[in-house]
Parts: C-alpha cells; sequence; structure tokens
C-alpha cells in the first residue's frame, strides 16, 4: 500500500487541527439578537429572576438535571452541538465555583429571601453582593437576556469561569465551613480527564491548557492509527475472502475502496475525541464545525465509493442478461443515488451552521423567473433523459443514426448521452435533442440487408446463367444465417461491360461483425459456384475495332 500521499495529506490535516484552536478566540463575534418587545416576551418560571436562576441552577446541579442547568447559562453564539458539548464542563466548574466562595445551601431560607426575584431588577445582578469580593478579573454575574427576558449567567462568566476554577483550584484549601455543604455531583469525563494530569500541565502556555494540547496531539495520532488501521483490516479480510473468486488485479483494485472508509473512521475519531476533551467554549464551536465538515465530507466519500462498487457488480450482473435495458438503467441509478448522497450531505454541512435552509429556498422564489430561464436546458435534457429510459429509442451498444452523429451507444445520462462514432471518436448528444429528433436505431434491425450486383461476362451462356442464379438461391437457403423465405436472384440488366444479376437477401444477426462475417460467407460460396460452372466475372472492358483503308 503507497501510503506517501496519504501522510502528506494527514499532516496538512494535523495541522490544521492544531492551528484552529490559535484562530477560534477571534472567531466567536455575533450579531446581538434583535429585541423583543415586552408584550411577546415571557419568561420561563424557572429563569424569571436572579434569585429563581440561581435555585434552578444549584437544584439541577444536584439532582444531575444537566440540560437544565446549561439553560441557566448564556453561552454566547455557540451551536446546539456546541452547547451540548462545552456546557456540562461550564456548569460543574461553576458549580464548584460558588460552593467554593460561599456556604450557599438549598436550605438557607433566609439568604433566599433576600435575593432579588423581580423580572424587572434594575441592573445585572454581582453574586459579590452574597460571596463578598471576588478574585481579582474575575465576574460572577446573572444578566437578563433582552431577547427572552430570562435571567441566566452572563457570557462574560461562562467564559472565564476556567480561569476562576483554576485560580481556585491553585489556592488554598477550603474552610471547614466551606466544605461543609459541599454536594457530591458527577463529574464529566472532560473534568476526569483533566484530573488526571498533574496541577503542572493545567496551566495556559497558549489559548488552550498544556494538558488539551497533548490530548489534540495525541488525538491525531490515534486518528491516523485508527486510518491504517481500518484499511489495513478491511485490505486483508477482503483479500482472502476473494482470493478464490477473482484474480489478483481485481483484488488490488477492489483495495482502493477502503481508503474513504479508513478516512471516515479517521474523522470519526477527531470528531468525538474532540468532544471528550473539554475545550472552552471560544474554541469548540469552531473546531466541531470543520471537524463535522471533515466528517460529512469522508462520509460522502465512502457512500460514493459504495455505490461505484454496486454500479460495478449490478454492471456485471446485467452484462448476464438477454435485455439491455438494465445496461441503460445502471448508469441511471448510480448517478442518481451520488446525487442523492451528494444532497444528504450538503443539507448536513448546512444544518452544521444552523443555515435557514427554508429561507434560503423561499428566498429563490424571487428569483424563480430567472432560474427557471438558466435552468430550462437542464430541465429538457433531464425529460430527454426520461423519455430514453421510459420510451427506450435505443439501448446501450445499438448502432444509431441521428442528424447530429451516427456511432455505438456507449452511455446514457441526465444532460447527454455518448455516441462512438465509427472513427473512434466521441459526440456528446444532449437529451433533449433527442426529443424530436429522428433516430435511426440500426441496432434494431431484425434482418441486415445485402443488396449488390454479380457482373458475369457476356460470352456467358443462357444456361450457365440459369445454373448461376439457381445455385445462389440453394447456397442462401443453405446459408445458417439468412432470411428463408425473401430472397432475389435473378438477371436484372444490360451492363456496359457484364450481365448484371441483381443480389437481394438478408441474413438474421445481432451486430455489425455477425453481418461482416455473414456476407464473407456468402460471397466466397458464390465466387466458388461461379469456379465450379466456369461463370467468369466481368469488369470493365472496352473493344476498339480497327478499320482498315482496303475495307472502307
Amino acid at each position: 500500500m503507497d501510503l506517501s500521499p496519504f501522510y502528506v495529506r494527514s499532516i496538512f490535516l494535523s495541522l490544521i487541527l492544531i492551528a484552529l484552536p490559535l484562530a477560534a478566540t477571534g472567531a466567536q463575534e455575533s450579531e446581538a439578537p434583535p429585541v423583543a418587545s415586552p408584550a411577546a416576551a415571557v419568561p420561563l418560571p424557572e429563569l424569571r429572576s436572579p434569585r429563581a436562576t440561581l435555585h434552578t441552577f444549584l437544584q439541577a446541579m444536584r439532582d444531575n438535571e444537566t440540560e437544565l442547568a446549561i439553560s441557566c447559562l448564556d453561552l454566547g453564539g455557540l451551536t446546539k452541538e456546541a452547547v451540548a458539548t462545552s456546557g456540562p464542563n461550564v456548569a460543574y466548574q461553576l458549580h464548584l465555583v460558588i460552593q467554593r466562595l460561599t456556604s450557599l445551601s438549598l436550605d438557607d431560607q433566609w439568604l433566599w429571601d433576600s435575593l432579588p426575584d423581580k423580572n424587572d431588577h434594575p441592573a445585572p445582578f454581582g453574586l459579590d453582593a452574597i460571596f463578598g469580593a471576588l478574585p481579582e478579573a474575575a465576574e460572577l454575574t446573572i444578566r437578563r437576556n433582552q431577547d427572552d427576558f430570562n435571567w441566566r449567567f452572563s457570557e462574560e462568566t461562562t467564559m472565564g469561569i476556567e480561569a476562576l476554577y483554576n485560580a481556585l483550584e491553585q489556592g488554598p484549601e477550603p474552610t471547614a465551613q466551606q466544605t461543609e455543604n459541599f454536594e457530591e455531583i458527577d463529574q464529566p469525563f472532560s473534568i476526569q480527564l483533566r484530573n488526571a494530569f498533574p496541577v503542572s500541565l493545567r496551566g495556559k502556555t497558549l489559548i488552550l491548557p498544556n494538558y488539551q494540547w497533548l490530548c489534540l496531539l495525541s488525538l491525531i495520532f490515534i486518528g491516523l492509527a485508527a486510518d491504517v488501521l481500518t484499511r489495513w483490516l478491511l485490505a486483508a479480510i477482503s483479500s482472502r475472502w476473494l482470493e478464490n473468486y477473482v484474480e489478483e488485479e481485481e483484488i488490488a483494485a477492489r483495495a482502493k475502496i477502503w481508503r474513504p472508509i479508513g478516512r471516515l473512521v479517521n474523522a470519526s475519531t477527531w470528531y468525538w475525541g474532540t468532544k471528550l476533551i473539554g475545550l472552552s467554549p471560544s474554541t469548540i464551536g469552531i473546531l466541531l464545525a470543520v471537524l463535522k465538515l471533515f466528517t460529512i465530507y469522508a462520509a460522502a466519500w465512502t457512500a460514493f465509493a459504495i455505490v461505484d462498487v454496486l454500479s460495478k457488480y449490478l454492471a456485471k450482473q446485467a452484462l448476464r442478461t438477454n435485455t439491455k435495458f438494465d445496461d441503460l438503467l445502471v448508469p441511471l441509478l448510480s448517478k442518481s443515488l451520488k446525487i442523492f448522497t451528494a444532497c444528504i450531505a450538503i443539507l448536513t454541512a448546512a444544518q452544521t451552521f444552523e443555515v435557514p435552509i427554508l429561507g434560503l429556498l423561499g428566498g429563490l422564489g424571487l428569483g424563480g423567473a430567472a432560474l427557471a430561464f438558466a435552468s430550462k436546458d437542464a430541465v429538457a435534457n433531464f425529460f430527454g433523459s426520461l423519455t430514453v429510459l421510459f420510451d427506450r429509442p435505443f439501448e446501450v451498444g445499438d448502432w444509431i443514426v441521428t442528424s447530429g452523429a451516427e456511432g455505438t451507444v456507449e452511455t446514457v445520462g441526465f444532460r447527454s448521452t455518448r455516441i462512438r462514432t465509427f472513427y473512434n471518436s466521441l459526440v456528446t448528444l444532449p437529451n433533449s435533442h433527442l426529443t424530436t429528433a429522428a433516430v435511426d436505431n440500426m441496432g434494431r434491425r431484425r434482418y441486415r440487408r445485402i443488396k449488390t450486383t454479380l457482373g458475369v461476362q457476356y460470352d456467358t451462356s443462357p444456361d450457365q446463367l440459369e445454373d448461376f442464379c439457381e445455385g445462389i438461391r440453394e447456397l442462401i437457403l443453405s446459408h445458417p444465417n439468412t432470411r428463408k423465405d425473401y430472397f432475389h436472384v435473378y438477371l436484372h440488366d444490360f451492363g456496359s461491360s457484364s450481365l448484371d444479376i441483381m443480389l437481394y437477401c438478408f441474413v438474421q444477426c445481432p451486430d455489425w461483425g455477425s453481418e461482416l462475417q455473414s456476407r464473407h460467407r456468402l460471397f466466397s460460396d458464390i465466387i466458388r459456384l461461379a469456379d465450379k460452372l466456369g461463370v467468369q466475372f466481368a469488369f470493365p472492358t472496352r473493344t476498339l475495332h480497327m478499320v482498315g483503308e482496303s475495307e472502307a
């Protein structure tokens, strides 16, 4: 297996995987959401006020209701997938920070009564009012969203919670009063992974904590190893399974289809592994989007390879049948499946970036007339292909004659039909032309006509002519491929240098090659018959009579 191009592409993809977190910090800017009118916005009961949001968050974390706890966080303009990936990690860190900074408990009713419980609280509520002084540059704020009037932990809080969590972790041990109300909650895998590394690797050197760089580097090599191992295993299994059925060259050709499957395993390993590392919200959104695109590309490539294998198998099965309709149907089916795969990949990619597909389709109505005018040829070619498919004026391998080309049909696609001419050029004929043009299908002839003239010399006797014509008729009747119920062999004309005998008959053969063989056999038998009867074939001659002066 030649892996040099593979390693070149793998190194390139690895550099992208490493470089993406470096550029992710500046890529999370998004437009501010439109402000909803007070009449249209109805806050949720559990997020109606600072008190309700804080109580809902702590209660959800104690009950391990992660989704409810994440709904209390403002994670910026992240996609749903990025929120589901980084949300549990942020919620866990925020919960631990709250427990370390205060002895707040869900049972302290007097403290909860002192928290604001109005939706129209005049300003963002800073938790330092109950926590006391926070570490420098730390922020713990619950702010009302102007879109839906729900109170959530602010984006500044969620984006900076990791730094505050690390600062508290490296600070002094919590006091007995602080640990009194600690509640044990399930740790996300990303936190367990983080705690498995020594404290010295949890600090940041460049954008990400050092242990996350090590995890990314390890993940790159794990994905590449999974790619190579998958391809090797599938190639080994297929070679052992096919070694008694197909030739070695075909086994090598089929082994190439495992390359996209290996890429898919590689992409999936990177994608799911990245979700387990616990990257920050500012990084995970961009990285997951790119890796998902890579996974979609690998999946589409794999689907294309499977379609190609399926098409080759069906094409071989079609060759074993007597009809040629399946020879025409297999290429169309292959192209249809590839188009369907491409559409699924595009829609999935659009969903990754949360592109409003319905809005885009609705916007196309504004330019519907221009689009229809521009695509009229494509539509005409598509219906032309349907005409060829259902009306079946010709099939693959037929010899056809149209106003645009003459030759053998090689392939029929959605847009055009390719015809191989008899001087071996390839003519591409738009299918729209086939809906109106006259197509003479020479391949559909049941019999192929032979019409020729046999010129014999003028000194041939009438008896020789009769025997020669009758002998040719016997040859036609005894020939295996000639039509026996309709043929003509007669003295037809007096030529300028020969007596012309018309030979008019038909041979039954499937293609032009068989027709040539039948003509050759019949004409060879006629030459032998003429030699046997002493009949001489004429050639253009001219007799010149010289008149002398004495005869004049």
